[in-house]
């Protein structure tokens, strides 16, 4: 079992027919492409997912799938439903059984909590997991933080490994690699393509991406020139990886590499209902903008 995180993990869509039903094919296509890619790890039913609009039985056969897709030593890092503690613990116990590595783990969406209710919900559930906790920071998506100070507390946990920071913000980054300074083997991840140079030469240790599912070589190349070293290779990498991720947020998300994926050939651009797919001008102009970057 994987234990350590580090390089570029790919925040894997989930790809769906017209009717809303799991396209196996291409997840199958969409998995053996990431993993030729380079990544360190898979991370599927998270937020780039859509996993909080799919059924219970929908992300465990997307989890299995995938472990079986992904050699071992690539971790795969499922995230459970949060939207009750009991529910995250029967979604966890449920990966466990499937093979994967560790969890990806929001805290409970839709109400406010403070940092207290953070941590406390953080420490039981990694009492009761039976895989490693990576801690989920996206506060635009579930209206709920995790203090600094809080994830610096929680990483001293035996089973919390990890933190994946989706709010674009590098002071905060910068504060939680302070907090768990001192903490050799927790890692933390930017959820933010467009920070992966900067993030890793502050101290962390990658990224959890959802251009990785389209353009996996670019951030996995990016990643290595920068723990290697290579500025003037590192910030022209950074900059193309920022104008590809530019042209998919401009979609929305995470349609936008849902339809990336479509134009590339690798799965159907549908959503999970009732969302619509990317479709009319917002299409032609996402495959001009990617047709000029040669992404297609």
């Amino acid at each position: 079992m994987v234990t350590e995180l580090a390089g570029v993990m790919c925040a894997l869509v989930t790809p769906m027919d017209s009717d809303g039903a799991i396209d196996l094919d291409g997840l199958q296509r969409l998995v053996e492409r990431v993993v030729r890619g380079g990544v360190s790890g898979v991370c599927p039913v998270g937020s780039t997912g859509e996993g909080s609009r799919l059924t219970e039985r929908q992300r465990r056969d997307v989890v299995r799938r995938v472990r079986e897709l992904v050699p071992r030593d690539i971790a795969v890092v499922p995230s459970p439903s949060t939207q009750a503690p009991d529910l995250a613990a029967q979604d966890i116990q449920a990966y466990a059984d499937l093979g994967a590595d560790a969890v990806l783990v929001a805290p409970p969406t839709g109400y406010l909590l403070d940092g207290g209710d953070v941590r406390r919900f953080y420490e039981r559930l990694a009492e009761r997991s039976p895989l490693p906790l990576v801690m989920y920071n996206f506060p635009a998506l579930t209206r709920v933080g995790i203090p600094a100070q809080a994830a610096g507390e929680l990483a001293r946990h035996e089973n919390i490994i990890g933190i994946k920071d989706s709010s674009r913000d590098l002071e905060y980054a910068q504060a939680v690699l302070g907090a768990c300074a001192g903490v050799p083997d927790f890692a933390v991840l930017t959820g933010s393509d467009t920070l992966l140079l900067a993030t890793v030469v502050i101290g962390g240790r990658g990224a959890i991406a959802g251009s990785a599912n389209l353009v996996p070589e670019l951030g996995v190349a990016l990643y290595e020139a920068t723990t290697a070293g290579d500025w003037p290779r590192a910030r022209d990498l950074q900059w193309r990886l920022f104008e590809v991720v530019s042209a998919a947020r401009a979609a929305g998300f995470p349609y936008g590499w849902k339809a990336a994926l479509e134009l590339a050939g690798v799965c159907a651009a549908y959503p999970a209902p009732p969302a619509s797919p990317v479709r009319g001008e917002e299409l032609a102009a996402l495959r001009k903008r990617l047709d000029e970057l040669r992404v297609l």
